[in-house]
């Protein structure tokens, strides 16, 4: 259902065009005193129609709808590692990706709400958010016991575990689950729901980190760290998903919104 909905919703702009025109063709055709008059004007509204439709598919898209239930869902996706499509389960997984897998076509959003079923396998599903690039996101990784807020800043990564930023959960997720996750990005703040069907697991909040985080740098094993600091500048990007090794989770049912 929720597939046929979003299906009419992507493509309302081209349902609502052939409409237009079924209705005005009828009428030149019921109106028309001759059929040079028929063509003419049969002519002028197929080409004010395809402008219309062109000018209408240039429009900026406010949502996203990837049920990731075949091979072809992953076309838009950017990343390395094991992404792929399981026939088994007729959802992506993700797996041994370094990087991750991002979307490519909101990379310029801000504020929204990605919203995702998944379903861990193994160890925890990385999610990302305000994706410039592979090399620089926000990844918050859902593990059975809470959530682990990371930056990831010119490929390397600040992270942080979930006791210490307060995103522990009351009852542990349970592996080979099903649940959704709803995440809301608005500003320095995002809000985490997971549900299990329609039960509110979690409602948490967290907000990143403002100004610089401290990366250390050796050259080599035994040096002296040398502390560099870098900046935080993710006030926009897009969504994606990592995992690293032999961390597996199921994903599907991808939806990403505008606020």
């Amino acid at each position: 259902m929720k597939k046929i909905l979003y299906f009419f919703n992507n493509y309302k702009f081209d349902f609502i065009t052939t409409i237009t025109a079924l209705v005005l063709y009828t009428a030149t055709f019921k109106y028309a005193e001759n059929q040079k008059m028929l063509l003419g004007i049969s002519i002028l509204i197929t080409i004010a129609l395809l402008t219309l439709i062109i000018f209408l598919r240039k429009i900026d898209k406010d949502f996203y709808f990837i049920p990731l239930s075949n091979r072809k869902s992953k076309d838009d996706w950017i990343g390395r590692g094991v992404f792929e499509y399981s026939k088994t389960h007729k959802c992506h997984c993700i797996t041994d990706a370094e990087s991750g897998y991002i979307f490519s076509k909101c990379l310029t959003w801000s504020d929204y709400t990605y919203s995702f079923d998944f379903k861990i396998i193994d160890r925890c599903v990385g999610v990302i958010l305000r994706a410039a690039n592979l090399s620089n996101y926000i990844m918050l990784q859902i593990v059975p016991k809470g959530v682990n807020p990371s930056i990831r800043i010119n490929g390397g990564w600040y992270v942080r575990n979930y006791e210490d930023a307060n995103l522990g959960f009351e009852n542990s997720l349970t592996l080979d689950t099903w649940y959704k996750c709803v995440i809301s990005c608005e500003k320095n703040s995002m809000n985490i729901k997971i549900y299990h069907k329609k039960n509110k697991l979690v409602d948490r909040d967290w907000q990143i980190p403002i100004g610089s985080v401290i990366f250390e740098f050796k050259e080599k094993e035994g040096d002296t760290p040398i502390k560099i600091p870098m900046p935080i500048n993710l006030e926009y990007g897009t969504i994606g998903v990592r995992n690293w090794d032999s961390e597996k989770a199921l994903v599907k049912n991808v939806l990403v919104k505008k606020y």
